[in-house]
């Protein structure tokens, strides 16, 4: 195709070999158009991608809530052994309640009232601030029912308070307790 063209008063001939086509006053090159999104293919791509990413970061996130639970469970049974020991250390023997004592009750939960009713002064709060409670949910093998053995700080003292036992749960092992039903007294954490 031949086009005409003017310069400095002198007409000139142009060849194009591949004359451009326009529609509407828009140059349209058919050989090469630009790309104006992205293909099904590369999206499927990055939504792969980012959906692998957020499940290894909830994994993650999963573990370390139940390592911080467990965390705080080792705690609690820690600061209540340090009061109990300090209050047998001021009054001779561990504190002892209507529920919690052998031959009344079966033992109970450190928040139930009756755990350590019948004690001379109060532990809260003297030598301890509040009454921890175990986190919840329930981790690992420990279940989330009322009672012993599951996800509850669980005391029980002899009549004459010189020994007593709080039956925890950990999820997982924390530092040298393994994970399951623990038990702890003035012995130490068994």
């Amino acid at each position: 195709m031949k086009g005409w063209a003017r310069e400095g008063g002198r007409d000139f001939s142009i060849t194009f070999l591949n004359p451009p086509r326009r529609r509407g006053g828009v140059k349209i090159d058919t050989m090469k158009q630009k790309q104006l999104g992205f293909t099904l293919l590369e999206l499927l791509v990055v939504i792969a991608v980012i959906g692998v990413l957020a499940g290894t970061i909830m994994l993650a996130l999963n573990n370390a809530r139940i390592r911080g639970r467990d965390a705080k469970r080792a705690g609690d049974i820690r600061q209540m052994i340090t009061a109990l020991e300090q209050y047998h250390i001021q009054n001779n023997n561990y504190p002892t309640g209507t529920a919690s004592v052998a031959s009344t009750g079966t033992g109970a939960l450190f928040s139930d009232p009756g755990a350590f009713d019948g004690s001379p002064e109060p532990m809260i709060p003297n030598y301890v601030p509040l009454m921890p409670v175990a986190p919840t949910p329930a981790d690992g093998g420990c279940g989330s029912d009322v009672g012993r053995d599951n996800n509850n700080y669980w005391y029980d003292v002899e009549d004459d308070g010189s020994e007593y036992t709080i039956t925890f749960c950990l999820g997982k092992n924390v530092g040298d307790w393994e994970s399951g039903v623990r038990t702890a007294g003035p012995d130490g954490v068994q």
